[in-house]
Formats: structure tokens, sequence, C-alpha cells
């Protein structure tokens, strides 16, 4: 066996040569003294001294190495793999414990700890995916699905350099991988208890089928096509079954479609494509007929969309007569498509009514806004008002009146935007896509204004971002800090803001920064339509705010592709982008804002789009992929570097109840496993006497170092001072 330390020699000359040449070196060195007038004790010293030069030139060449072995014992390694699917937490039998429950207390037994105490445990989850750097304290038993043989390959291979010992599997055997075990090649045996007392013989559950939710448009337009999707949901049950899924109102079946469930499958989605001819509030439902369903109370859903006219009306509520009120009306008053419904506030406190179409009229009151009221609206705007101008009834249904697709511009100044003001009311500060910082007010001046990057890439703003040089306005209410999901589109030389947007619901807000708007409308050229620079920002503004259902399908050049809108807890979800300008590109930046609040941001890389994220066809795009640990709604935006171009979505993520199956664990799958890997597969009341087929046995492990000596500085020190000292000594006595 090789010591703990040796010293290596590996010259480069065999040694009978350097034996050879020693000799005559030294014959020769010694001759040469002897014809010198020396005394013999100097002759011997400089001969001394070019003897131990020779012999360090001689240790130089052998290559000296310093070779240090160092044994270490290294403990066996002990794999416990815990089933984190949801199906853990079923309980078919009602007994005391679910299997989850009796996996963690395996692990937290003393004799657990007692067989492992001399092991190094490495934990593993299995579900969907094989997840590393698993702790009891951290097991949540929610994964989407039970990929059992799939995460036991990568285990061993993950595993196959280490000492192992046993390979402890907690699971119920659910496997829904279709995979075989044959293949597998587990380094070490697996022990498996048995985490459900076998019960009855296994009843098959009753069937129970639900609409479990329902994906449609709030607001409509009449006569415009539109699609209400239906998610039907299997709660129990396995076998196959087909049933009709119809679309009502009124008790009049309006169409029919069906639900055809394969064995074990636990969803269906149904789409039913609709075209309103009513105007107004109008009420749908979603009925099921399934003939074996042990409860027919969750065979419905009802839905209400809101059927407007194709033409946009528009209601503008002002605090106070000013002048932008003057030049906004006579822009929308101009405008064929937009019909106004104004109210300003006059000197008494009445409201003088504006309405194109009842004409002028004294109201003392703001009219009721309401869901009846405002379905009648494409668009609101908001001026000069304060916060108390609304009840928190009033403000909610503005709120939601946004949330189901209508867009609100918010157009104030001091009074609205003030401590006071708009944000001060709850419902409406929800919809702002600013926040005043403090001490912000409307600053006075001269300000230059240019578009965006993201304003100049909206189509509704292209001619107006043509314009050589945008006139100046004259005040500017800041400092603001835009929202985490709010664009700007406007701003100023210094980059204060000016219009910032934003997305809330399936509607929009946008809040113009500045009281002087009005006066782009002074002096500004018209256009072929008679239309002054004024007139058109605003229209065009409306429009974005209200856009046609047409141009909401096609007008956002970026689009985010989910393979479905709703996945289940910790499922890995792949998030896609596409669209004309970026796929060329690089760098695209996914935000996700979770149920809780907390605030995500991915990276996204340009990749080969597939079915993963919902497309049929291959296609060039984005992709970045996270796991949710959340139930609840995602807000996912993802946006270009430049932030000239974004687009936005929701993710619903819900607990995966189709995990729980009602079945019991599964036995022969376990005991197979526990077969093909030379294991065990024992009862719960057997798990101590399991444990003790762990016999780790300590691997010792060499470590080997080298380290050259042969060229160490303190060699050349004495080296040259051997030649040093022999010139010197022979200047000293005359021999050169």
């Amino acid at each position: 066996m090789i010591p703990s330390a040796v010293i290596l020699l590996e010259p480069i000359l065999p040694w009978w040569l350097v034996t050879g040449c020693g000799i005559v070196f030294a014959w020769l060195a010694w001759r040469t003294y002897s014809a010198c007038a020396l005394k013999p004790r100097e002759r011997l010293l400089l001969w001394s001294l070019r003897m131990a030069a020779f012999l360090l030139i001689v240790w130089i060449m052998t290559l000296a190495a310093s070779r240090t072995v160092r044994t270490e014992t290294e403990p066996a390694v002990v794999a416990v793999l815990a089933d984190l699917s949801a199906s853990m937490e079923d309980n078919p039998l009602e007994a005391r414990q679910t299997r989850a429950q009796r996996a963690v207390d395996f692990i937290d037994s003393p004799a657990f700890r007692q067989a492992t105490k001399d092991c190094r445990i490495l934990y593993f989850g299995m579900g969907a995916e094989l997840e590393e750097n698993v702790t009891p304290e951290n097991m949540a038993f929610t994964a989407p699905k039970s990929l059992l043989t799939p995460a036991l390959m990568k285990t061993a291979s993950r595993l196959r350099a280490e000492n192992l010992a046993a390979v402890i599997v907690l699971s119920d055997g659910l496997d829904q991988s279709g995979q075989s075990l044959d293949s597998l090649a587990m380094p070490a045996p697996a022990l498996i208890p048995e985490l459900e007392d076998p019960g009855a013989p296994d009843r098959q559950a009753a069937q129970d089928f639900a609409v479990a939710d329902l994906a449609y448009p709030k607001r409509v337009i009449v006569g415009w096509k539109t699609t209400i999707s239906a998610s039907i949901q299997r709660r129990s049950g396995s076998a196959a079954q087909t049933f009709p899924v119809q679309l009502r109102q009124g008790g009049k079946v309006l169409s029919t479609e069906s639900a055809a469930f394969a064995e074990g499958e636990s969803f269906q989605k149904i789409s039913f494509s609709l075209e309103p001819t009513d105007i107004g509030s109008q009420l749908y439902e979603i009925l099921i007929s399934p003939e074996l369903d042990s409860d027919n109370t969750n065979n419905r859903r009802e839905l209400i969309i809101e059927v407007t006219d194709a033409k946009q009306r528009v209601l503008y509520l002002e605090g106070s007569p000013r002048w932008e009120f003057k030049f906004l009306k006579r822009s929308l008053l101009a405008e064929k498509n937009l019909q106004l419904n104004a109210f300003v506030r006059a000197g008494d406190g009445a409201f003088i009514n504006f309405d194109e179409q009842a004409g002028s009229g004294l109201s003392g009151t703001l009219p009721t806004l309401n869901t009846e009221t405002l379905r009648q609206f494409k668009a609101i705007i908001l001026g000069e008002l304060p916060g108390s101008a609304f009840s928190q009834e009033d403000a909610t249904a503005i709120r939601q009146f946004v949330e189901k697709g209508g867009g609100l511009l918010l157009l104030g100044a001091k009074i609205a935007y003030g401590a006071e003001g708009l944000a001060s009311n709850e419902p409406l500060r929800q919809l702002f896509p600013v926040q005043s910082e403090p001490g912000a007010t409307m600053r006075e001046g001269r300000f230059s204004v240019d578009f965006t990057p993201a304003g100049r890439s909206l189509p509704v703003f292209t001619a107006l971002a043509e314009e050589i040089r945008l006139p100046p306005l004259l005040s500017i209410w800041g400092p603001v800090k835009p929202g985490d999901f709010a664009t700007t589109y406007l701003s100023a030389t210094d980059g204060s803001p000016i219009l910032v947007g934003r997305r809330y619901g399936q509607g929009r807000v946008a809040i113009i920064l500045s009281e002087s708007l009005w006066r782009w409308q002074m002096g500004s050229s018209a256009d072929e339509t008679g239309k002054g620079f004024y007139g058109r920002f605003i229209t065009q503004l409306l429009h974005w705010l209200s856009p046609s259902q047409e141009e909401g399908d096609s007008e956002e050049l970026l689009h985010v592709l989910l393979a479905a809108a709703e996945v289940d807890l910790r499922e890995q979800v792949a998030i896609g982008a596409i669209g004309g300008k970026v796929t060329a590109g690089s760098g695209l930046t996914c935000r996700l804002q979770a149920p809780s609040g907390k605030n995500y941001t991915l990276p996204m890389v340009p990749t080969r789009l597939e079915a993963d994220v919902g497309l049929n066809r291959p296609q060039d795009g984005f992709r970045c992929d996270f796991i949710p640990d959340e139930t609840g709604s995602y807000q996912i935006e993802v946006i270009t570097p430049d932030g000239a171009q974004h687009a936005t979505t929701v993710l619903l993520v819900r607990f995966p109840e189709h995990e729980r199956t009602g079945q019991t664990i599964n036995r022969p799958f376990l005991r197979q496993l526990a077969e093909v890997t030379g294991g065990q597969y024992a009862s719960w009341r057997e798990r101590d006497d399991l444990l003790k087929a762990i016999q780790p046995e300590p691997r010792k492990l060499e470590t080997v170092s080298e380290k050259p000596l042969w060229n160490h500085w303190l060699g050349l020190v004495v080296l040259m001072t051997l030649f040093c000292l022999e010139w010197w000594l022979r200047r000293r006595w005359d021999l050169v």
C-alpha cells in the first residue's frame, strides 16, 4: 500500500548515465583544481562547491515530487423518494391517516432515524417531474400528476455514482405514465412500506359530472359572433360516458354539443358559437345531462353577457366648465361613430346635460351609475372631480364597467389627481395606471413632448406619431410612478409621463397628466378630414380605449400563448410569446403577479414553440417556464425590452382535484417495483422490520495529491549562491 507521503523521482536521464556523468565530472573537477597552486583545504572547498552545484542540477533533473495519500470514510447514502402527487392526500377508505400523513410519519419515526443515523439521506419528490432538494419540512402533496416510472428512472441515473445502501419509496403506486418498470435499473434495493391498510374490495365510485368553469367575453356588440367555452369536469367515477351539453336562454335551447369522456378522463372543453341579437344584459345557461350522475346540483352554470349597439356612446362627467371640456366636446360631436353624453357641473352645483340626442337641459344629480346605465356606453371620461363625487356603489359600478371591457379616460387636474381626488375612492384607485408621489403637483412651464416607443407602436397613433414635432404642453402633473402593468405612451423630454395606459380585466384605462392638452387645438393645422391635431388625438385615444371586436382580436402585435387557461397547482407551465416584430430579436421579459401579490420577473428566450404552448403548428417565438405555488389567478404580462409592445393574459391555478380519483393504492405496481430492484414490500405494521434491511457500509475514498519539489524557488537560490561563491573564491585566490 502506498504510504501516506512519499517522494517520487522521475529523472529525465537514466540513473546509470547520471552516475557515469557524475564520476567523470568529479574526476575532471578534481584534476582541474589539483593543477592549481592551492592549499589542500582550498582545493577541497572549490571542488565541493562545484560538486554541490552538480548534485543540485541532478536533483532538478529528477523532477522530484511529493505524493500524499489521504484516506476518507464516506457514509452510505439512503435515498427517500416521496410521491408528492395530490392523490397522496386521498383517503378512499376513510382511514385515520392519509397516505401523505403516513409518509411524513415514516420519515419522522425513531426507527427511521435509528436506521439511518450513520447515513447521508437524500430526499427526492416524485410527481409531474422529479424534484431535488426536497426536505420533510417543505413536502407539499399537491403535484398535478403521478408520473412515477420516469421519476424512478431519473433517480436511478442520478444515484448511480453514490454509495447507495437503500432506496425508500413512499408512494401510492398510482402511476399515470404508462411506462414499464422492466427496464428500471436501480443501483440499490427499493424498500416500500404500505401507506394504506387493505380494506374492502374496490367499488366503482359513483359518477359525478359538473360544469367546472366558463370562459366568455363580458361585453359584446350586437350581431357580432362570440364564443362561450365550458369546462366539464368528472369529479368522481371513471367509466366512459357521453352526454349532451346545451347552451340555453330563457328555457330555449340555442345550441347543443356532446361531451365524450373516455375511461378515466377528467376534463372536457366544450365551445359554443353565439351571435346576440338583442341589446342589454343577456342571461344564458350551460346545462349538462349525464345519464349516470350522482349529484345534479352542479350540472348548470349561468352567465350574463352585456350586449351593446355598434355605435360607441361616451359618458363624460366633468367637475366644472373649463377649456378642456369645450374642445373635447367639439371634437367628439364631430365624430360620427361616437355619441357624447356629457354632464358638467355649473356654478350653482347643478349639472348641465349635453346629451347630443336629448339636447341641453338641467339635472340636479349625476346620472345613476349602475350596471343598467353604464352598459349603454363604450367609454367613460372622468374630468376634474374629487373622489367624494362618487359613492362606493358608483365607483364599484365604474370599476366593473371597465372590468367587463369598457374604456376609462381620466382627464383631471389638481382636484382629480390630488390627495382628495379620484384615487382617494378605493374602487377607482384600483383602476389608476399611476400613483402620485409625495409632493406631486401641477407644474407649469413649457414642456416638449413626444410619443414613446410604446406609443409609436400603437396603430391608432401611427399617423399622429409621424408629426415632425408635437405641440408643447404648459402643465404636467408629477412626479408620478407608473404601475407594474402600466405603459407610458406619451412623455415629456425629461421623462415625465403624460399619457399612461393599462389593462384592467377585459377593459382599458388611460390617464392624461396635464390640464393644458386643449391648447393643441390652438393653431394646429387640420388634416384632409378637417380635424385638428387635438381632435384626432382624443378620438383616436377613445377608439383605442374601446376597440371594436375585430380590432380587439388583431391589434396587438405581441401575443401571449398558453396551452391552457387553467392549470393545476405545481404543474409546470410553459408561457409562449409570438409577434411579427419580435420573433427575430431577443430579450422579451415576462412579469407575473401571483394571487398573493408577489411579483416575479422571468426572462424569455427564443425557441421553437409547439403544442406545449397551444400551437397546432410549430412556430418561432419566445418561451419561459414556471411552476405556480399558489392557487388563484396569476396576471401575466410579456413586454419587449424597449417597452414598445406588451401583451397580457390571466392564468387560473387550481388545486389538482382530478388526482383524487378515489382509488386505493396500486399494490401490484409497488410489489413489482420491489421485485425488479431486489427490495422488499411490507405492510404498515411491518415498517420497522423493513428498515432492518438497511445495512450501511461506509466507503473508503483515497485522495492522492502530488506537489512538485524540483521547481521550488529555494533550489534556484542555492544554485546561484554556489556559482557566485565559487566565482568569488576563484577571484580571491587569483585563479581567473
